[in-house]
């Protein structure tokens, strides 16, 4: 009988406590990084519309939480607390779900203010390359925002199974704890 749980792996040798932890410190940078941005960009737009600052405060509220959140999940994966990384799997997917609609909505923000954007940056200049390096601009801007944007959705649904993972190795544990604790009669 083996009285030993084999540890689980993400991407074919990495343990999954240390995904863990790499999650909770990634994402309390980038979370934490990303709330901050959003708040100088809010400041910057100053007096603008609710209409312009609604995609920011949403940004900065859901990479706040996801910040909040991975400490939690740090805290879980050094502690090895069940119960912490089960709520960390739990509330890292629910910010996938509020990270894709709110990203969802950044994107198509931009997409309706590019050509706002493109006059912006032309400026009432009638010089044919300067409008076309503008409308180039923009256009691989877009590009680049929706690439990242699925970059970042792909890598946290990842890390949602590698923190459920984790917890599954942590039950798996605690069975076998049970189990030789209990009396073989």
């Amino acid at each position: 009988m083996a009285s030993r749980v084999h540890s689980h792996k993400f991407c074919c040798c990495i343990p999954v406590r240390f995904g863990v932890c790499i999650i909770g410190l990634l994402g309390l940078g980038s979370g934490g990084l990303l709330a901050v941005a959003g708040i100088i960009r809010l400041k910057q737009l100053g007096d603008a519309d609710m209409q312009h600052k609604l995609p920011y405060i949403i940004q900065i509220l859901v990479y706040a939480l996801y910040a909040g959140l991975s400490v939690l999940g740090l805290f879980g994966a050094l502690c090895k607390r069940i119960g912490l990384i089960k709520s960390f799997a739990f509330g890292l997917a629910i910010h996938v779900l509020f990270s894709i609609a709110s990203g969802g909505y950044s994107l198509y923000r931009y997409f309706e203010d590019a050509p706002d954007t493109v006059q912006s940056c032309i400026n009432g200049s009638t010089d044919s390359l300067t409008v076309e390096s503008c409308k180039k601009g923009v256009s691989v801007m877009k590009g680049v925002l929706v690439g990242l944007f699925v970059f970042v959705w792909l890598m946290e649904i990842w890390g949602v199974f590698i923190v459920r993972s984790y917890g599954q190795q942590l039950d798996e544990e605690a069975a076998m704890r049970e189990k030789l604790r209990a009396p073989n009669w």
